[in-house]
């Protein structure tokens, strides 16, 4: 055992803590339930809503096409990991093709993270507020981008991977170790980095607690194994399956070559990106209706808060790091057994997100850290009541602004339309996806450019080309190409031409995004040369093939 003590003679005392950790663990089982049922209960207005996110409908129309019998990568193109489509094409597969189950693995997904996270907060500290971190992140996780999404997936998967190591280390027994590997190994399905970063993270703790335990090197060499043997497994099955499919080269230059070579330049944004370019401007907006403007910007002071917490997350732990560090026997060390593998995993996944350092994506890496702050800060102010009260009404009032302004704001969808995939809420009618239901056919081909592929899931209309989305800086030239000859080849007779994202209009969302000289564009060339506007549709040109074309 790693991260306990070994057990002594049943003595009265040591009767009187096995009864102890039994209440322990029916206080931990309670109060798990409770936050599921509660979790759910939160999630359900924002799960209803459907929002303009155009990732969700990379993942949820290419789970759609693997129940139809289609391959990643070379039916259909994409840098996510495989198991983005598949694990929610195995729902698909027993409960229907439906914008529901879609959204209902989304609840389940945050659900299952919130009971996680607060089961790890009780590893570390019991108390009162034990169920903050996982609350903090109820309210800062799914509502901040509710839609399916790749990055919930594997922190799912990646946070049971660290609660079967951490599981191991309480048990000794190799078979967690195994289940660590292999589940880290389906993290690198849904996200690369955050599986790989992971495993090498428990790789670490392994390393360190034996050099701390100095355990025989033999011994430690076995640990390793057992848990490369798991991560390794599940690359070697994904390998394995892809070439026996004849897709093998299509999954490495999607998941390696061309993330590595296209896709990391165009999502460099600032640190912290999206709270003042997004959040902020949304908030004021609203206020400014009902309030002055002193208060309309105390207001947005407030909900700021837990992205503040968020973007601050690394260096606070730096500093109340060194103040625990300094301070008496109540200290939380960090080459303390229990509290290691928080650090080293907890930085594994922050750093596997980083490869666009947006406000969302610092939220996704942030579970383990925000554990470890709350744990240290408790420790740090054990003495210090007034200042540890006052740290915790801040958050508490932070996460409480944003929490009901959010769930006011999911409220106000009330317009309803009935698709093809199921019953969705929005703030305001879609006239563009009422075009594809009204005048496309179910199964018909239209094209949607640049990205926003939901509309072909949620109107039963099918893509005739590889491609979800097509921007350039991201997709090469031969891609493009490759687009156009099918739009061609198909004489495709519907486009859908977002204006959203038209040209200039990308940099708001991709700040280093330039737009190409009009002679570059030849998509757009295709597209006016071959078709003519036919109508305006809650700001996307609809499009039609012209005679003769």
């Amino acid at each position: 055992m790693l991260w306990s003590k070994p057990k002594g003679l049943r003595t009265p005392q040591a009767e009187r803590k096995r009864g102890m950790k039994l209440n322990n663990i029916s206080e931990g089982t309670k109060g798990g339930c409770l936050l599921f049922l509660l979790s759910l209960a939160y999630l359900w207005p924002f799960c209803r809503v459907l929002r303009r996110v155009g990732d969700e409908g990379i993942l949820v129309y290419g789970a759609q096409l693997v129940t139809e019998g289609a391959l990643p990568y070379r039916d259909f193109f994409d840098v996510c990991g495989p198991g983005s489509w598949y694990w929610l094409a195995l729902f698909f597969k027993l409960f229907g093709n439906q914008f529901v189950v879609a959204r209902g693995v989304l609840m389940l997904t945050g659900a299952v993270i919130t009971v996680l996270i607060y089961w790890m907060t009780r590893r570390l500290y019991k108390g009162p507020f034990d169920m903050l971190p996982a609350l903090f992140s109820l309210i800062m996780g799914i509502p901040t981008w509710p839609a399916v999404n790749h990055h919930w997936d594997s922190n799912l998967f990646a946070l049971i991977a660290v609660f079967a190591f951490l599981t191991w280390g309480d048990k000794g027994s190799s078979k967690y170790l195994l289940i660590s590997g292999i589940i880290a190994g389906l993290t690198s399905c849904f996200l690369q980095q955050k599986g790989l970063f992971l495993v090498l993270a428990f790789l670490i703790v392994i390393l360190v607690n034996g050099y701390r335990t100095r355990e025989p090197q033999k011994q430690i060499l076995c640990q390793i194994g057992t848990l490369l043997s798991g991560y390794v497994g599940i690359g070697f099955f994904i390998i394995l399956v892809f070439y026996l499919a004849g897709g093998l080269n299509d999954l490495f230059y999607a998941t390696l070559i061309f993330p590595a070579r296209r896709y990391s330049g165009v999502n460099l944004v600032p640190y912290g990106f999206g709270l003042l370019e997004f959040y902020w401007p949304s908030w004021q907006a609203i206020f400014n209706h009902f309030f002055p403007p002193l208060a309309s910007k105390a207001f947005g002071v407030a909900l700021s808060i837990p992205f503040l917490l968020i973007m601050a997350l690394p260096f606070l732990l730096a500093i109340l790091l060194v103040s625990s560090s300094l301070g008496g026997g109540n200290r939380l060390k960090f080459y303390d057994g229990s509290s290691l593998p928080f650090w080293i995993a907890g930085l594994a996944l922050w750093l596997s997100e980083l490869q666009r350092k947006d406000i969302n994506h610092l939220i996704y890496g942030s579970p383990l850290l925000l554990i470890l702050l709350f744990v240290i800060w408790n420790k740090v102010t054990e003495e210090k009541r007034l200042l540890r009260s006052l740290g915790l009404a801040v958050v508490i009032t932070g996460l409480l602004s944003f929490g009901t302004y959010n769930t006011f704001e999911a409220a106000a969808a009330r317009y309803k339309f009935t698709t093809r995939r199921g019953t969705v809420y929005s703030f305001k009618e879609d006239t563009a996806l009422k075009f594809l239901h009204d005048q496309i056919q179910r199964g018909e081909q239209v094209f949607i450019y640049p990205y926003y592929p939901l509309y072909y899931f949620l109107a039963d209309i099918k893509n005739p080309t590889r491609y979800s989305i097509l921007m350039y800086q991201i997709n090469t030239e031969d891609q493009f190409n490759e687009a156009i000859a099918c739009l061609e080849g198909k004489k495709v007779k519907y486009v859908l031409w977002d204006t959203s994202v038209d040209g200039p209009n990308m940099k708001r969302w991709f700040p280093q995004y330039d737009q190409p000289p009009e002679e570059e564009m030849r998509i757009e060339k295709y597209m006016r040369d071959h078709f003519e506007i036919i109508g305006m549709k809650s700001g996307w040109r609809i499009l039609r093939r012209r005679s003769g074309f």
